[in-house]
């Protein structure tokens, strides 16, 4: 049977078809996060846990690059692919976002040296730039391969290159802990290793190789940049918005504040991993349903997507209500105590940010990527003056509650949006 009959095979069985392999998928990834995040609590200095959220928001910084001019693109244009045209269209891809990952990373890393304030450090030495480097091309192979494997409806195989992933990380930081050796610079280095092991098996299962047509490149590229062109600043604006308070809040608050804000992010992470899991369903399909021109499923799945985003969270507010007390107590230890307003901020953010995930999704996979860029740059406009503002007034809440009203502004804007395309895309079907 041919990928493409593999793939309408799936589309018309249930649209919450492999949703559980997502799930379990992010959850294994949102466990390790934490996990690693509770290490550098527990056994690290708060310098030291800056270090690895500021050089974590860069490395997020260079995803949202990939993201915006490899894997969303590539979400928009593959589905349209079939055959021989398909897999070439992927490798050209593949070898196209190798490059660029390592470029960036270059870049990126003469940056910090050179500059350190660019991440709020006084100094960075060759270690962590080193790190830094490994880690961005590491995640860059990484992500790209799940991405493939959720273009082609196959979360179960993204679930079995997780897992490889997940116990090799683990297992490197239990060593790490038992050497008395763990630092922003050896868990960026593992990181990275464990990225690339993951990776590498799940190579030929994807059938991707590095393909040197320049032609094929120079084809690609101008297929993608009416997408990327938009979705490039897009993703770079958003990023301002989300991870802005990393530098905002070292200038204004101090990196040791800035490191409790991090720290409470952990615990309401999962949400972000929750919403990602069902991301990586949703975009597929409703790329595969607007192809297809089935408005009416593209409908009925958002509304059901933004309810689920809804009770994901009220559930887990309560949840973490009732277990916090004992979090405070075994967990966070004496350094970090008292987050419990930290942790509701981001809850708030985290119900934002999947409200504007799914109208996101939404406009992306109808090919709105211009719309997005205007929500994205609307939300930044909002969300970096208040960070600054009320930060210098009401320190690390007034940090957060700038970084929600913009967050809830991006929301809002897309939401408009994706209404208007549905709407549109609704009357423009045939009877």
């Amino acid at each position: 049977m041919s990928s493409d009959a593999k793939v309408v095979r799936v589309h018309d069985d249930s649209v919450f078809k492999g949703v559980h392999f997502s799930l379990i998928d992010q959850a294994l990834l949102s466990i390790c996060n934490f996990l690693i995040g509770l290490f550098f609590i527990r056994y690290a200095a708060k310098t030291e846990y800056y270090a690895y959220s500021q050089l974590m928001g860069y490395i997020a910084l260079t995803i949202a690059m990939q993201a915006a001019l490899i894997n969303t693109t590539a979400l928009t244009l593959l589905p349209q692919r079939t055959g021989q045209a398909r897999h070439d269209m992927a490798n050209a891809y593949f070898s196209l976002q190798n490059v660029l990952s390592v470029l960036i990373a270059l870049a990126g890393g003469v940056v910090i040296w050179l500059l350190p304030a660019s991440v709020a450090m006084d100094s960075v030495g060759w270690s962590l730039v080193g790190s830094m480097c490994f880690m961005v091309v590491g995640v860059w192979i990484r992500e790209f391969l799940r991405n493939v494997q959720f273009i082609n409806l196959r979360p179960d195989l993204c679930l079995w290159q997780d897992i490889v992933y997940v116990t090799t990380l683990l297992a490197g930081m239990g060593a790490l802990m038992a050497g008395d050796g763990l630092s922003a610079a050896s868990a960026l280095y593992l990181m990275a290793l464990a990225g690339g092991l993951s990776a590498l098996p799940w190579l030929k299962s994807a059938d991707l190789s590095l393909s040197l047509r320049w032609r094929a490149w120079g084809a690609l590229m101008k297929e993608l940049w009416p997408y990327a062109k938009w979705s490039l600043p897009a993703g770079l604006v958003a990023w301002a918005a989300g991870y802005g308070y990393l530098l905002i809040g070292a200038h204004v608050v101090g990196p040791e504040t800035t490191a409790e804000v991090a720290a409470a992010k952990l615990f309401a992470a999962p949400l972000g991993m929750v919403f990602a899991s069902w991301a990586n369903i949703f975009r597929p399909r409703v790329s595969l349903n607007l192809a297809q021109g089935n408005v009416r499923g593209v409908q009925t799945l958002t509304w059901l997507s933004m309810a689920g985003v809804l009770g994901i969270v009220v559930v887990y507010a309560v949840a973490l209500i009732l277990i916090y007390p004992h979090l405070e107590t075994h967990v966070l230890g004496e350094k970090y105590r008292g987050l419990a307003v930290d942790i509701a901020w981001w809850g708030i953010f985290f119900l934002a940010s999947g409200m504007s995930g799914v109208c996101n999704g939404v406009l992306l996979a109808g090919g709105r990527f211009r719309q997005s860029f205007h929500a994205a740059a609307a939300s930044c406009l909002v969300s970096v003056p208040l960070m600054y503002l009320l930060a210098t007034r009401y320190a690390e809440h007034g940090l957060m509650s700038g970084m929600v009203l913009g967050e809830a502004s991006y929301a809002l804007v897309l939401f408009l949006g994706m209404r208007r395309l549905l709407k549109r895309s609704a009357h423009t079907q045939p009877a």
